[in-house]
């Protein structure tokens, strides 16, 4: 019977983590994963993108300060500087939204197989396996359909009971995200007369 349990309850957390990733969004789990990769491992063309940055922030302050007009040789060196600075952010930028997105698809790729490889494995592994019994009287009509697709009759197979705990772990999600959803403030009505 201990094992029954710890069946069910495996078959319960795999649903929970599943309903979990689909409600916060696999791409949304990738963006924090390199996020924390980026400032873990120190990455040097996310660390050269935030001192280009500052460069060009600070050399915009100063070039607001000197006058086109009366300093134009300065004003042009530093302009032709700002516009070199701002050349090489664009090539670094581009470098790093390339690898962030190799990196994005690559964590959202083994994501959904880990997450479906291990649910796909406990149901072939245990197809056989009931879950638990019913009593024979209160679901006599269906208890082939909940024995589906090896299990003995008067017993709820995996498959059933990783669908049904699916579908109610994907409504608590949906749910739970609908409550706590920002309020978003209603326009009073306008009346005409």
């Amino acid at each position: 019977m201990v094992a029954l349990a710890t069946l069910a309850l495996l078959v319960l957390v795999i649903e929970i983590i599943s309903a979990t990733l689909d409600g916060i969004g696999y791409g949304t789990v990738a963006a924090a994963l390199w996020d924390t990769y980026c400032r873990t491992t120190g990455n040097r063309k996310a660390s050269e993108r935030l001192d280009l940055k500052s460069a060009i922030i600070l050399l915009r302050r100063e070039l607001h300060t000197v006058s086109s007009v009366d300093e134009f040789a300065k004003w042009a060196k530093m302009r032709r500087r700002l516009d070199s600075l701002s050349a090489k952010f664009e090539r670094v930028s581009s470098d790093l939204a390339i690898e962030r997105t190799a990196f994005e698809l690559y964590v959202n790729m083994v994501l959904r197989v880990v997450v479906y490889g291990v649910r796909a494995a406990v149901n072939m592994y245990n197809y056989r396996v009931p879950v638990f019994y019913v009593p024979v009287s209160w679901f006599y009509p269906v208890l082939w359909f909940l024995s589906l697709p090896a299990a003995p009759m008067g017993s709820v197979s995996v498959t059933v009971w990783a669908f049904a705990c699916n579908r109610v772990c994907k409504r608590a999600a949906v749910t739970f995200s609908r409550v706590m959803r920002p309020a978003v403030p209603q326009q009073p009505a306008t009346t005409s007369s």
